[in-house]
């Protein structure tokens, strides 16, 4: 499922948005963007943080999970932002270092006076808000409290925003509200929701409206009903890949599978902005659009390879290993006491 949601972002991106940002490229393949593999990759690791956290210390779990987005994530930023500089056509709006600074320290969410290098970005904040939330909340233990508190992630933000109220808000609120994506609580809320259900802790009645009421909170949010609705698709197959049996057909697909679910972080951090890039030397060459999405496509998961192989397994294996003290571990403790 995760490799299926990757897939998604690639194609929203190699066949709408590129072209529809870039029209040089041509026309895009279809009328509307069909956005749900971000919002279905953000449910799933909301699910995998309930699978996770339950295992050995909280803090611990905290660290090894910044460690495993954070490095690929600045490595990502550096090289997009290189082959930007370097090979980026004189008509696009290219990044500045001041951008490259906002982006590194995850600045870029809330100051509208830069740019993100690559709009993938906009979920490293929420991971690492989600993260720390978890962490927090688990060792207090919320027990039958926790569906009331799905519910709330899931009706607050849709009543909150409701008829502009957020639009008419201080700018501090604005700034805060987009950078932390606190209209996209939904999103978590129902990959806990999932959890719960395969852990038998809810039952499907109670699943479904909780997607439906998901569903609905993301066309609020967005005015994207198409999407919305695929994304209720995809939820529904995410819950019975969570429970049901495993998926013994796609048996002969294990090898490719798993190599893109290995490099799947790599290629959503890497697929938009660079595959522009890619399509658009292609088609300066003469290359048509299933020529320039092809090329895109191959040549970001060779770049997504690259930085699994050399900067996101190597970081993790170096920086999980060591020993989470000092003022900050101590902190973390004093906090979940």
């Amino acid at each position: 499922m995760r490799v299926l949601a990757v897939l998604a972002v690639m194609f929203t991106h190699t066949t709408y948005m590129g072209p529809f940002l870039h029209p040089e490229l041509g026309a895009p393949l279809g009328k509307y963007p069909f956005q749900v593999g971000a919002s279905v990759l953000l449910v799933i690791s909301a699910y995998f943080v309930c699978v996770t956290i339950r295992k050995g210390s909280t803090s611990r779990w905290l660290w090894r999970r910044v460690c495993r987005v954070l490095p690929p994530y600045l490595a990502a930023v550096l090289i997009t932002y290189t082959l930007l500089i370097y090979f980026g056509p004189d008509n696009w709006i290219l990044p500045t270092r001041r951008d490259l600074w906002a982006n590194l320290t995850l600045a870029a969410s809330f100051d509208p006076s830069v740019q993100l290098i690559d709009g993938s970005y906009w979920t490293l904040p929420l991971q690492l808000m989600a993260f720390g939330a978890a962490a927090l909340l688990w060792p207090r233990g919320l027990g039958p409290r926790i569906t009331t508190l799905l519910w709330i992630m899931i009706v607050a933000p849709v009543a909150l925003q409701w008829n502009g109220r957020i639009d008419h808000s201080p700018f501090w609120v604005v700034q805060a509200w987009n950078g932390l994506g606190l209209h996209r609580l939904q999103l978590f809320a129902i990959g806990i929701a999932i959890w719960l259900w395969s852990q038998r802790r809810i039952g499907v009645l109670h699943l479904s409206a909780l997607i439906v009421a998901t569903v609905f909170a993301q066309h609020a949010h967005t005015s994207d009903l198409p999407s919305s609705l695929g994304i209720g698709v995809l939820l529904v197959l995410v819950a019975l890949a969570a429970r049901g049996r495993d998926w013994t057909v796609f048996a002969r697909f294990r090898r490719p599978i798993q190599f893109l679910a290995r490099i799947s972080f790599g290629l959503y951090l890497l697929n938009q902005v660079v595959g522009y890039l890619i399509a658009y030397r292609l088609m300066e060459l003469g290359a048509g659009r299933f020529t320039q999405i092809a090329g895109a496509s191959l040549g970001v998961i060779g770049l997504a390879w690259l930085l699994t192989k050399y900067v996101e397994e190597p970081a993790y294996r170096a920086l999980a290993a060591l020993r989470i003290r000092g003022l900050g571990a101590r902190a973390f403790a004093w906090l979940n006491t």
